[in-house]
């Protein structure tokens, strides 16, 4: 690492804002304190103690969200209470006792809940450990101080209860004596009001100015139109004073409470300034987890490598002027890494458009590194990266200066200067508009000249341009890269959008067409570009409308990757739950078997048992073979399982079906007429009784001649059967049969499970039509309906979606 200067971190984060940031995550401290230390965080020194402190953050936020309340809501301010501890001899005030007790018990609390947490929150238990439970002092302040009140208790001491009491009394006497005073003298009209008031400690009457003379007593003040006396009788003056001296023993009483309470808590006081340092730290780590749920920041990887990688970054003085966070446009930049078998890419030139976000995104990279290294949450991806950078460097915004008589290039300049002489090996330079203020020539060879010094030295440089010589040295140079921020070529406006490995056009007359520059003289200015220079910015114009329209595909095609994976991962889940199924059904149908053969067993046994028994008669042989014979079929008939028929989609099986011909309709083991030869679809539309539909050829077979062709009666089921073909012809019924077979069809669909049907109602006159779209409107269990589109029967159809 190269030797730093020793302000180069003040001048950084002025010209990155951070002082704007740091104050605001102040704003979240509880304590004066600890708001101070947070607007003067310094860098850390070293990688553990950054990862340290960003670990206590996301702690603090994860306890913050997911965990009970922390306990600590207020931190009084203790410097100068402490300080003033330090002092031998001197006592503190009683409000400064109930702060130090208050504290106290803030700071056992913190600790009990963070040690009680302490394989949660690792981090923020070793910050605890610092804190010192000082309860038992606690509670002496408790026990003699009111906090409420912030005085002090009568049981503090048996001589302060005294005291007091005997206060009380003589205060009683003295009021009785000036209430009988007040009675005689209001009689005669000499008081301005009759009440009792105090004046320099001490019980007075309000007389008259005029009746002065007339009650022989202490004056003690005087009203400011000067007609009202305030004089104490003197038949009161004893007892008053009795009150003064009473009122002096209190005093003592409490400033000797008040001292050795003070010189109790002295005893402790390594232990409170120790609690105090630690409860301003926790302070501290509360506050920049607050700021992490407002900025909805993260801790980065912190690396000892020169990788840079930020995902989703914003500028957090963005965020916090935009209350929408979507209308902050995030950052996404890398650096430090291979480009493809090179070298690392180091030095990375952004151009484009002005006001197009170049600053910005610079600035928002320095920022954020400034933030990481002060232990801070930045606003970005947790999966972002962040090197420990030894320095940051910046150059940024117009240096020039009038008292130093230095123009704006001159003062780049001398920036320049001052980066290349300290500037190393895991530095971050920042250089905003290189090269600029000077002959564009001059200054871009300048600017290459400095850009490859750095890029040797390995620093991790940015900058922003509009030479067209820089974003070609850019493109050539190993170890350099172009970057742009996006800009609507049709709009004219920015979109903030950064875009890596391409250079970005200046759209200077594009703009100023816009602005209303007239037409001749921008065509005069292109005419003086040359044309080779307008072809470059075309091409600029070319690539970025391309990648826009890359970028545009490739999300399409990751949706498409995510729709996937999910079918996937939903077809692994329900294979995983059919293999299940699977095994229970075996699992049952092995204890089925199980049963069955035990069942078998005996009754064998107890057919060989009524043989033996019967000396092998022949009922009793008849018998047994009987009871055997009846097991077998039992068997047979409980382990039957429904072979298909062979398929019959070849075409001399379909060419076997003529209209009008009787068929078996296996499936439902009935006899059916065919009504129309297979469709496309090799499906044939029989009658059976009452009821029609479109039958697979394979479930058919022709009835051998000479058998009665009079469809017989449909089983009990096969209505609901037939409703699983989702479709039923109502073609040729009258409306009343019509409906009462949609009814029944209806029905059997949704016990069959059926989503949608269709109903074959024929075009005709429509009246069939119209009849059963009213009736569907009255069925509950009817979602929606529609009738057939282009490939589905068109108007000849109704397809009814079933709730």
């Amino acid at each position: 690492m190269s030797a730093s200067p020793p302000d180069y971190f003040p001048a950084a984060a002025a010209a990155l804002e951070l002082p704007k940031v740091l104050k605001h995550v102040a704003a979240a401290a509880l304590s004066s304190a600890g708001a101070e230390a947070i607007l003067h965080l310094q860098p850390l020194p070293d990688l553990p103690s950054v990862r340290a402190r960003l670990a206590e953050v996301t702690e603090m936020r994860s306890l913050l969200e997911c965990d009970d309340t922390f306990p600590i809501s207020s931190l009084p301010d203790l410097s100068a209470t402490l300080q003033h501890l330090r002092i031998q001899g001197r006592t503190l005030e009683i409000q400064q006792l109930i702060d130090l007790a208050r504290f106290s018990a803030t700071a056992r609390r913190v600790r009990h809940y963070l040690l009680a947490r302490r394989e949660k929150y690792p981090e923020l238990s070793r910050a605890a450990l610092s804190l010192t439970s000082l309860q038992e002092h606690e509670r002496a302040l408790e026990n003699a101080l009111n906090f409420t009140e912030g005085t002090v208790k009568d049981s503090a001491s048996p001589v302060l209860a005294r005291v007091r009491r005997e206060i009380s009394r003589a205060l009683s006497e003295v009021r009785d004596r000036l209430e009988r005073i007040a009675r005689k003298l209001a009689a005669q009209d000499m008081l301005r009001e009759q009440m009792i008031t105090l004046r320099d400690g001490r019980l007075v009457l309000m007389l008259k100015e005029e009746h002065r003379r007339h009650v022989p007593g202490l004056v003690h003040d005087h009203s400011a139109s000067g007609r009202t006396v305030f004089i104490e009788p003197m038949e009161s003056v004893e007892i008053n004073n009795r009150v003064r001296e009473l009122y002096s023993a209190e005093r003592d009483e409490v400033e000797r409470i008040l001292q050795m309470l003070t010189e109790r808590l002295r005893q402790v006081l390594p232990a409170l300034l120790a609690n105090h340092e630690g409860m301003i730290a926790i302070d501290v780590i509360h506050a920049k987890g607050q700021a992490a749920r407002q900025l909805v920041a993260s801790a980065p990887q912190m690396v000892g490598e020169t990788r840079l990688k930020l995902i989703n970054a914003c500028h957090p003085l963005l965020l916090l002027k935009n209350e929408d966070r979507r209308k902050v446009v995030p950052l996404d930049l890398e650096l430090g890494y291979p480009a493809g078998a090179g070298l690392p890419v180091r030095t990375l030139l952004i151009s484009g458009p002005n006001a197009g976000g170049k600053t910005v995104a610079l600035k928002t990279v320095g920022l954020l590194a400034l933030l990481a290294r002060c232990g801070l949450h930045i606003p970005a991806s947790p999966d972002s990266t962040m090197p420990m950078f030894e320095n940051v460097f910046v150059d940024i915004g117009d240096r020039q200066s009038i008292e130093d008589d230095l123009s704006t290039f001159t003062s780049h300049v001398k920036h320049l200067v001052e980066i290349l002489r300290h500037a190393g090996s895991g530095d971050l330079v920042l250089i905003d508009e290189i090269g600029a203020g000077t002959d564009p020539e001059a200054g871009a060879a300048l600017s290459v000249a400095v850009l490859r010094e750095l890029n040797r030295r390995g620093c991790l440089t940015i900058v922003t341009t509009h030479h067209g010589a820089l974003k070609t040295f850019a493109q050539e140079e190993p170890g350099v890269s172009n970057g742009s921020m996006a800009f609507d070529r049709e709009t004219l406006t920015p979109t903030y959008q950064f875009r890596a490995g391409l250079p970005g056009a200046s759209y200077a007359f594009e703009i100023a067409e816009r602005m209303g520059m007239a037409a001749p003289v921008i065509a005069a200015a292109r005419s003086l570009v040359g044309v080779e220079k307008v072809n470059v910015e075309e091409l600029l114009n070319e690539l970025q409308n391309k990648l826009a329209q890359q970028q545009q595909l490739n999300e399409k095609l990751q949706m498409e990757e995510t729709r996937l994976r999910s079918l996937q991962k939903l077809y692994e889940e329900r294979e995983q739950s059919l293999r299940a199924q699977v095994q229970e059904i075996k699992k049952k149908a092995h204890a089925e078997a199980e049963a069955l053969l035990q069942n078998a067993n005996a009754i064998i046994e107890n057919a060989v048992r009524e043989i033996r028994e019967t000396n092998a008669a022949r009922e009793a042989i008849k018998a047994g073979r009987e009871n055997l014979a009846a097991l077998r079929e039992r068997l047979a008939r409980e382990n039957q399982v429904e072979e298909p028929p062979p398929p019959a989609t070849d075409e001399t099986e379909i060419a076997k079906f003529e209209i009008g011909m009787p068929v078996k309709w296996l499936k439902q083991g009935a006899l059916a007429t065919v009504l129309e030869l297979p469709d496309s679809s090799g499906k044939v539309l029989v009658a059976a009784g009452a009821l029609r539909a479109r039958v697979p050829v394979s479930d058919l077979r022709a009835v051998r001649a000479g058998r009665k062709t009079e469809p017989a009666a449909l089983p009990k089921a096969s209505v609901q059967e037939a409703a699983r073909h989702a479709e039923i012809d109502l073609r040729g019924m009258r409306v009343e049969e019509a409906l009462a077979m949609v009814d029944k069809f209806l029905d059997d669909a949704l016990l069959a499970g059926w989503n949608e049907v269709r109903l074959i109602h024929g075009k005709g006159t429509g009246a069939l039509r119209q009849s059963i779209a009213n009736h569907l409107k009255t069925l509950p269990h009817v979602k929606s309906s529609r009738l057939g589109q282009f490939g589905e029967g068109d108007i000849g159809v109704t397809v009814v979606e079933l709730a």
